[in-house]
């Protein structure tokens, strides 16, 4: 996944004494073009489109999760493709592809930045561009991040930090408007940043109280990177100006203005401001910074991200959870808010809420934080520091009789001592998906499953410290790249050594374990074990399929198709697992690193298997296409001798430093 970005720049302008506007591409890999264009609706007729998606995005928060789009959310798709129609048309659209064509040859993805210098224009949900050549949405592309650029006379400079990042989170609620429920709105937001709280990446900070007066307070006091606000917010259109609405001493609604707000925030540490409050991003019809979101990016706060529509609970926290995340994993902004969308996405199925944050911008690439030592490498540090402790401890996993007690945090994975060569930097960036550390369940339960097997049993709790593991598996594409590099031998059905037409991105398959072991030498990776292979299928509830206990059908996953193939990576997100890792059910059996033998699990299987010879069968993972809906349950399992190779049988990676 890239994340290192061209820019795409575009301005779209009213024309002066005519009817229409101009869209000129500022900037771009390719360079300049131009082209003048009428919007694609009338007044009554885009009135109509937006009722439509804002039914979209009410279904989307609650109810049941469909099999098929609502009428609504098919319309929200021409909606989408209309504005795209509209934005890249005639020598732009042609610019933009081979600009995203010269990005992908150099590694990079490719910036798609909106200067909306016509404030009709600046109010719609650009966010839902949808590109009909893909058949997607452009903000759920890895490599197309899409931003309300506001341009600046001199670059703004990377704030240098050393971990942890300082949130100062704020909840409002005052009498006038819906009662929030203030302890749960901070529990939650705890609870989905805790992993990385433990970790030393966020320090979260709740003020106490809603008042403007503690605001300015704590910010005279203390240096913040970011601001959380949770509350409520509006427009108002007498003054042509968003608002936030914060309580006073005596718990009373008081309107603080989008100006006002940015006076409070200006502070040089200060480098996001998140605002999880209906209409934080809604604008005017005369100014193009009249929402509060925009407001504040042009005068004080580098980044800003609100929503310009009602949130869920469950979206919102879901979007920062995986925000945080890949902010703290040191991506730019842009780029970690792509991934809180397509977490959204995978989480939700067939939900456009994803579309709802508006991310302003300032800063020229995206990034916020320079880190004085990596994220990355104040994790490994704290790992180690807990390895060191839990050795001291003689750690151990305290599973009996199929019920566990109080387990103790173990230390993280070592390498495989199989691996050819040392573990190092991977030469790919995989689309790594972090699992917090804590108990799961692990195993079957006839009286829950009556599918269960004696393999299977008997059901018990598991404690794994965080991990990250490959949101897909392995592909044909990757596994050449490793081919290349090492002049490893190509999988049997690769005719002349090449990967079959049309399959670059299906997972690979005929691989050994023993290939799957020099991969992951070369990849600087490692197969996770079954234990982790299992909870990131199926999360902490015992669920029999990733998607919950629903049997499968052919959404779901690619499965009982005797005379079928593999189907691409990713293909159904309908089968995401909690975590939103995909292709848990179907498609490929899946190595895993792991010696067969009973159950309960033991800490000395999950760790290594130390004392296993290197010629014992290994667990398999996952069923594949040609095997029934048993096959597929998240606790199934297999096994083969490691010499194996076969049509269906694939593997993923658990990434470095878990």
């Amino acid at each position: 996944m890239a994340h290192d970005y061209l820019d795409f720049e575009l301005s779209i302008e009213s024309v002066l004494n005519g009817y229409g506007y101009t869209v000129t591409v500022v900037r771009s890999p390719m360079g300049v073009a131009k082209e003048s264009v009428a919007f694609p609706f009338s007044e009554s007729q885009l009135e109509l489109r937006l009722k439509d998606l804002e039914i979209a995005l009410l279904r989307s928060s609650g109810g049941p999760r469909r099999k098929a789009l609502t009428k609504e959310e098919t319309s929200v798709k021409a909606l989408g493709s209309a504005f795209f129609d509209f934005l890249l048309v005639g020598e732009v659209r042609a610019l933009f592809y081979e600009s995203r064509r010269e990005a992908e040859r150099g590694g990079h993805g490719l910036r798609l930045k909106l200067r909306m210098d016509a404030a009709e224009l600046a109010a719609l949900p650009w966010e839902f561009l949808h590109d009909p050549r893909n058949d997607d949405y452009l903000c759920l592309a890895s490599d197309t991040p899409l931003v309300r650029y506001l341009p600046v006379a001199q670059p703004l400079r990377p704030l240098m930090v050393t971990p942890p990042l300082r949130i100062l989170g704020m909840v409002a609620s005052p009498r006038s408007y819906e009662a929030l429920d203030v302890a749960t709105e901070q529990k939650q937001l705890e609870q989905a940043l805790a992993v990385l709280q433990a970790q030393g990446l966020l320090e979260l900070t709740w003020l106490d109280g809603g008042s403007w007066r503690v605001l300015q307070r704590e910010m005279r006091r203390s240096d913040w990177h970011i601001f959380h606000f949770i509350g409520h917010g509006g427009f108002d259109k007498s003054r042509d100006e968003g608002f936030l609405a914060f309580a006073d001493e005596r718990g009373e609604a008081e309107r603080i203005y989008a100006g006002q707000l940015a006076r409070l925030l200006d502070k040089q540490s200060l480098r996001l401001a998140l605002l999880n409050a209906c209409d934080g991003a809604k604008a005017g019809q005369l100014d193009i910074f009249s929402s509060t979101a925009a407001a504040l990016a042009r005068r004080s706060v580098p980044a800003v991200l609100a929503m310009q529509y009602e949130i869920s609970d469950a979206a919102a926290l879901e979007f920062s959870r995986s925000f945080y995340e890949a902010l703290a994993d040191g991506l730019p902004v842009d780029a970690a808010v792509t991934e809180a969308r397509r977490s959204l996405s995978f989480a939700r199925p067939n939900s456009v809420e994803w579309g709802t944050p508006v991310l302003y911008m300032r800063a020229t690439d995206g990034r916020l934080f320079e880190w004085e030592s990596s994220p990355a490498e104040a994790q490994r540090r704290r790992e180690e520091e807990e390895q060191q402790k839990a050795k001291a401890a003689g750690g151990r996993s305290q599973v009996a009789g199929g019920e566990a007690t109080a387990p103790v945090k173990t230390p993280a994975v070592a390498p495989t001592p199989q691996s050819p060569v040392p573990v190092r930097k991977s030469p790919i960036d995989f689309d790594w998906v972090t699992i917090p550390a804590g108990e799961f369940t692990m195993g079957s339960d006839k009286k829950k499953d009556s599918m269960a097997s004696d393999d299977e049993m008997p059901q018990h709790t598991l404690y794994l410290p965080e991990y990250r593991i490959a949101r897909v598996p392995v592909t044909n594409a990757q596994y050449l790249r490793f081919v290349q590099a090492t002049k490893y031998k190509t999988p049997e059905h690769w005719k002349g050594g090449r990967i079959p037409d049309g399959k670059q991105e299906h997972p690979v398959v005929n691989v050994s374990w023993h290939d799957a072991i020099a991969f992951c030498a070369w990849a600087g990776a490692q197969l996770p074990s079954e234990a982790e292979w299992e909870k990131a299928a199926r999360g902490t509830d015992g669920r029999i399929w990733p998607w919950g206990n629903q049997p499968p059908d052919k959404s779901h996953c690619n499965f009982d198709n005797n005379v079928g193939d593999t189907t691409p990576v990713g293909a159904y997100p309908a089968g995401a697992s909690p975590y939103g890792v995909l292709d848990m059910a179907g498609n490929v059996w899946e190595w895993t690193r792991s010696a067969w033998g009973s159950y309960p699990y033991k800490l000395e299987d999950w760790r290594e298997n130390l004392n296993r010879k290197e010629n014992d069968r290994r667990v398999l993972r996952g069923g594949s296409f040609p095997y029934y809906r048993n096959n597929v349950r998240c606790a199934y399992r297999y096994r083969y001798n490691p010499d194996y190779r076969v049509r269906d049988l694939g593997f993923r990676l658990l990434s470095p430093g878990s």
